[in-house]
């Protein structure tokens, strides 16, 4: 009888537990960025299921690159960026972590596409120049060989 009692009460807890996992806000929001051509997406426990999509969002001038900014809290976004004019796909894989790469596009209109894999974070998908970029890059390079190192030391 005991044991009946035991196996009775851990399963009420296992069905407590799931039920609460169940009942987890989840939600996936995009928008349009107003200072560059492009957008940024918020996730708070975005699943597959949760899928924004937005046509035309990115437009790629001559000269510029498509940077992709994740900063994910955990798990990660699927991401697909699919050119409108032919529909060549310029990148469709995971975005996660939090360091920001760039990816080469012709110049042209992009749809954007993410959905979510257990995603709670930010990200940011937008177009800028190429060459702004690489000396944003250098000067930050320079400013961070202007510290001190005993600065950043625990010593």
């Amino acid at each position: 009888m005991k044991k009946t009692r035991i196996l009775c009460a851990a399963a009420v807890m296992v069905l407590a537990v799931a039920l609460a996992a169940c009942s987890l806000k989840h939600s996936l929001s995009l928008e349009l960025l107003e200072e560059a051509s492009g957008i940024k997406v918020e996730a708070e426990n975005a699943g597959k299921d949760d899928v924004v999509s937005s046509e035309g969002a990115i437009v790629v001038n001559e000269g510029d690159v498509i940077v992709i900014s994740p900063c994910m809290d955990r798990g990660s976004f699927n991401l697909t960026i699919v050119s409108a004019d032919d529909g060549t796909v310029v990148y469709d894989d995971i975005a996660d972590g939090r360091i920001y790469f760039q990816i080469d596009a012709l110049p042209g209109t992009y749809d954007v596409t993410v959905s979510g894999n257990g995603a709670t974070g930010w990200m940011t998908v937008f177009s800028t120049s190429a060459e702004e970029l690489s000396a944003q890059e250098e000067s930050l390079g320079e400013a961070l060989e202007q510290i001190d190192p005993s600065v950043l030391s625990n010593n």
